[in-house]
């Protein structure tokens, strides 16, 4: 879900691949967890880097599109406080791990190599795109006991699609894009969906999102909550897509979630 920078008339092939290419971000805070280590974990879909710190049950964070694992270095603290291991991952082409591109799938392969790795996850706090992630290993069995959402977007074949055609795709490109995405990353695009998943999903589930995000509207996480059985949303205001995961309230709400017992 990128920005495309290809030619003026670029090629369904181009655009898949432009899609698929996140780019590097040049300024990002270091992130290093209290008394934690470095790991580096060989999956399938390449070497994953991640942060391990403190002991207990743990608690994976997994960044969005074109972020990293510290962006969620303000829910680590309290999860430490609370007597959580805290797994912080980047995602594949992300960070310290390793490869040029990523999607949804593929991440989510990764995450359930990770989670296979290091045992059975307590809980997953995703932000964006790794909510969708987090959503898709669910699926497809990844152990986990809670999940929380922040700021999550429903349909990646919406986006890929919108950005078919910002990219000047006409709609038979876009449909030949469409096809070689899904040849790509090795799965049906329209499958991967958060309110397509949802309905086999059991974990409770805490869904939050600002009204004025500007990246992703909150009407696609309520129509995602609706569909997750036993699902709760939080609506927030003022707090944008990036801004929401430094806001203190959003903080402890979400560690309220992951340390309530079941």
């Amino acid at each position: 879900m990128n920005d495309l920078t290809a030619p003026a008339h670029p090629t369904p092939e181009q655009v898949v691949s432009a899609f698929l290419t996140p780019r590097l971000t040049k300024r990002r805070r270091p992130f290093g967890l209290d008394g934690g280590e470095t790991l580096r974990i060989a999956t399938k879909e390449g070497e994953i880097a991640l942060q391990r710190a403190g002991t207990g049950p743990a608690v994976m964070l997994l960044h969005g599109w074109e972020g990293r694992a510290s962006d969620l270095a303000a829910f680590a603290p309290p999860l430490l406080k609370a007597g959580y291991t805290v797994l912080a991952m980047d995602l594949p082409a992300h960070g310290a791990s390793t490869g040029r591109q990523s999607s949804i799938p593929q991440s989510a392969r990764a995450l359930c190599e990770v989670g296979e790795t290091l045992g059975p996850l307590h809980a997953i706090i995703g932000h964006s795109m790794g909510s969708a992630i987090l959503v898709e290993a669910l699926y497809t069995g990844l152990a986990a006991l809670r999940a929380v959402l922040i700021s999550a977007p429903a349909y990646y074949e919406s986006y890929a699609r919108n950005f078919a055609v910002s990219a000047g795709l006409n709609t038979e490109g876009t449909e030949v894009m469409l096809r070689l995405l899904c040849e790509a990353i090795d799965a049906d695009v329209s499958e991967i969906s958060v309110p397509r998943r949802a309905p086999r999903l059991h974990q409770p589930a805490l869904f939050i999102h600002s009204t004025d995000d500007p990246v992703i509207a909150i009407e696609e996480s309520l129509i995602s909550a609706a569909a997750w059985p036993g699902a709760r949303h939080q609506r927030v205001e003022g707090l944008g897509h990036k801004r929401i995961l430094a806001d203190q309230a959003v903080v402890a709400a979400t560690i309220e979630f992951v340390t309530t017992s079941c």
